[in-house]
């Protein structure tokens, strides 16, 4: 799993960095086409997550990951065909597709792997491998975007779609996975009119029933101030190196360096940083703490516009520092918090339902950050940051109602319910 992992990150590192340079060098395409085409094709696609992560609970995760990257991998080379806006919709939204399929099964397979306890630290370890494979992919990057030629941007595109290929190929060399919920059947009492799904004649209950994450309030109410709250990644990603390259006295390299400094950083810290999680509790200290991180994160970045090369510099590197430090604990507790939250019999359907939630924010993200961050200037990133501080409070307060829940539950020795 860890190796598989590692592979698809190098091939998402190279593409992160310079996908859309690709698509603007050498598809030809004018930027505000390359976001367009992007952002319809990830709207598109991005509800197969819920669809993919249900069939990962019925027929097992292994197989779905491994297709859903099949997918990615074609969708990958289809960008190759890419010359006009069309074209780009369309391969955008089947890698949208592919990319919310794997996401979601791939949460349903890290629940059965897991050894019973030790979920958070399996999650904690892939997180460092994912961050090791992006540095690595961004290093490529940097020096494709330093030869800028077609042979060079053909050769990534190549490269990425290997990775898909070769991750799939060490990752169908795990067992089958079984399937961790199977269909309820269909029972008299269900068919004419009694109690549904078969809980009359001792079938599954009713919560068992399909889409029981779609009903999950407190789960959908998280979904919406942790996807809130993953804006922050589309910061580092899409508004710090337009803001270093428009407004600030930084070289223009600045723009790869603080993407690389990010990778690394949050490699080497994310398991000395998240040791602490050993439940809900805890993730959602650690979410709520990682609020105010990013404000300081943000402002520093702000005023990295207008003082000398070097002032400058140094405020982007500090700036980069505390917001890889607060990146981490925001996907640690959001990560933790979203298995908890969710019933095993249906893990991947709900990690579905949180990757349609943080699939749509993806989609959105570049004109939400690039007009509050470019277009309306400092003001924006103060504004976006409180944005995301008071996300992370919520998600910190729903772990506490449900938490108090729980125990009332405990106290009361009532059955588990909602």
């Amino acid at each position: 799993m860890a190796l598989s992992t590692l592979i698809n990150t190098v091939g998402m590192g190279l593409f992160l960095s310079a996908g859309t340079i690709f698509l603007i060098r050498s598809a030809g395409l004018s930027p505000a086409t390359a976001g367009l085409g992007l952002t319809v094709g990830s709207l598109i696609g991005f509800g197969a997550g819920v669809v993919a992560g249900d069939l990962a609970d019925r027929r097992g995760a292994r197989n779905v990951v491994v297709a859903s990257m099949l997918v990615e991998a074609v969708a990958s080379v289809g960008l190759l065909l890419v010359h006009d806006l069309w074209t780009l919709i369309v391969v955008a939204a089947v890698a949208a597709v592919g990319r919310a399929g794997s996401g979601s099964a791939r949460g349903a397979m890290i629940g059965v792997l897991a050894e019973p306890g030790k979920g958070a630290a399996l999650r904690t370890y892939l997180r460092a491998v994912t961050n090791v494979g992006l540095a690595v992919g961004m290093l490529g990057s940097a020096v494709v975007l330093a030869v800028d030629s077609r042979p060079a941007y053909v050769l990534l595109v190549l490269t990425d779609a290997a990775t898909f290929l070769l991750a799939a190929a060490v990752l169908a060399r795990l067992p089958h996975l079984a399937a961790t919920r199977t269909a309820a059947p269909r029972t008299a009492g269900a068919v004419r009119g009694g109690p549904a799904d078969g809980a009359a004649s001792g079938g599954p209950a009713p919560d068992q029933r399909r889409w029981v994450a779609l009903r999950d309030r407190r789960y959908l109410a998280f979904t919406a101030a942790s996807s809130i709250a993953s804006l922050q990644g589309w910061v580092l990603v899409q508004a710090l190196p337009v803001w270093i390259v428009l407004r600030t006295a930084a070289p223009r390299s600045m723009a790869a360096v603080v993407l690389f400094v990010a990778a690394v950083t949050v490699a080497v810290t994310q398991i000395p940083a998240t040791r602490s999680i050993d439940g809900p509790r805890s993730a959602a200290r650690l979410l709520a703490r990682s609020g105010p991180l990013f404000l300081v994160a943000w402002v520093l970045m702000a005023l990295a516009s207008g003082p000398s090369v070097w002032v400058t510099v140094v405020l982007l590197l500090v700036a980069v520092l505390v917001h890889s430090l607060a990146e981490v604990w925001q996907e640690a507790g959001t990560f933790e918090l979203s298995f908890a939250f969710a019933r095993p019999e249906a893990q991947g359907q709900y990690q579905g339902v949180i990757g349609l939630g943080h699939g749509f924010v993806e989609a959105v993200a570049p004109a939400v950050v690039i007009t509050l961050c470019i277009n309306t200037g400092k003001i924006g990133w103060v504004v976006l940051a409180v944005i995301v501080m008071v996300a992370g409070f919520l998600c910190a307060l729903i772990e506490r109602r449900w938490s108090g829940d729980r125990r009332a539950i405990t106290d009361h020795e009532v059955p588990a319910g909602r």
